[in-house]
């Protein structure tokens, strides 16, 4: 999800769909998933909800949403990875409660004018545009009073930690420490790394209160052993261990990805 002037062309997200959907079958992508509902699940309650997932790409948190009924729109600038949201809410018989609808993050004001959201999802999609301040303040214009906006972003801080711990590159994790841009490998370009502080002040500066700060991949990713993830039972005490500490402070500091619930007031 970007427009021009941002890290990554729109088309790329099509043309590299396939690299994606083998990333989310990989145990860490499996992982992001799987912890980031854990963080959710804190803050939500069983009502059904009226939810936004803003570049929600081929549909896969829409349908886990979806399947606790709530109704989920998916709006996103890429119309294979939309199909695919399609072909998923199908398979999993959740179509009637999935949305889609394509269309770029900056209009979400203009997209969904007079309408308005208890839940929008913002997850890896502010690292793309070129203004995430312009992005954020356009959004929560369409959200409830009360609402919830959940925002995950790649947090700078974890990006000399696992090259000085994973890779045993200290070269590479020293230039790290100031470095603004990390190569992302599915899209095959270098991407905006941000922080929970940078976000955060966006999230005030629109008139949201933060209300949970969690981190994403806490451990996995200074894990060097990759096959020993794809083991069932590491597997399951891997995620085990990550929901425990994406809550608890200071470890969410140094998370791979940062994770953030804003709310706005009543």
């Amino acid at each position: 999800m970007t427009d021009s002037g941002s890290a990554i062309d729109n088309a790329v997200f099509d043309e590299r769909l396939a690299n994606f959907q083998k990333w989310q079958e990989t145990p860490w992508g499996q992982l992001r998933y799987s912890v980031v509902a854990a963080n959710l699940d804190r803050h939500l309650d069983d009502r059904p909800l009226r939810v936004l997932d803003v570049a929600g790409g081929n549909g896969r948190e829409a349908v886990r949403l979806a399947a606790r009924g709530h109704h989920v729109t998916v709006l996103d600038v890429a119309p294979v990875s939309l199909a695919g949201a399609r072909d998923i809410a199908a398979e999993h018989g959740v179509a009637g409660l999935v949305e889609v609808r394509e269309g770029d993050a900056h209009d979400v004001a203009d997209l969904f004018a007079g309408q308005a959201f208890d839940l929008m999802l913002c997850h890896n999609l502010l690292q793309y545009v070129p203004d995430p301040a312009v992005v954020v303040g356009g959004i929560v214009k369409c959200l409830k009073p009360g609402g919830l906006l959940s925002v995950v972003g790649p947090n700078a801080y974890a990006v000399p930690l696992e090259a000085a711990v994973r890779e045993l590159d200290l070269a590479t994790a020293r230039s790290a420490v100031d470095a603004r841009y990390k190569s992302n490998v599915v899209y095959g370009k270098d991407v905006p790394v941000l922080t929970s502080d940078e976000i955060g002040g966006h999230l005030g500066g629109a008139g949201l209160d933060v209300v949970g700060h969690y981190g994403v991949m806490n451990v996995c990713n200074l894990v060097a052993d990759n096959d020993i993830k794809y083991d069932p039972d590491f597997f399951g005490r891997l995620e085990e261990l990550e929901i425990a500490l994406a809550g608890r402070m200071p470890y969410p500091l140094t998370a791979r990805m940062f994770h953030l619930i804003a709310q706005r007031p009543r």
